[in-house]
């Protein structure tokens, strides 16, 4: 009985440890990300649904309708990259 306990032990052991080595060796980079920003042109934004694949946008699909703010508004956002 005791040696079936040690057994089970070692072999919950080592299936964390597998399971952990694996997910801490995985390129995060080539997952997928979506997520939604505005991208605006002059004074005028629509808001996009970006969806990534490592450092490479896959799709991008406009979410809202055009929004016009007053002449001379400035996106007061940096220019960044989307993925």
């Amino acid at each position: 009985m005791r040696i079936k306990l040690i057994i089970s032990l070692i072999t919950a052991l080592l299936i964390m440890g597998v399971v952990g080595v694996t997910g801490f060796l995985m390129d995060d980079d080539k997952w997928d990300r979506t997520w939604t920003t505005a991208i605006c042109s002059g004074n005028q934004c629509r808001d996009y649904l970006v969806i990534c694949s490592g450092q490479e946008v896959v799709d991008m699909v406009p979410i809202s309708g055009l929004v016009t703010f007053d002449e001379g508004w400035e996106d007061p956002r940096g220019k960044g990259e989307l993925c």
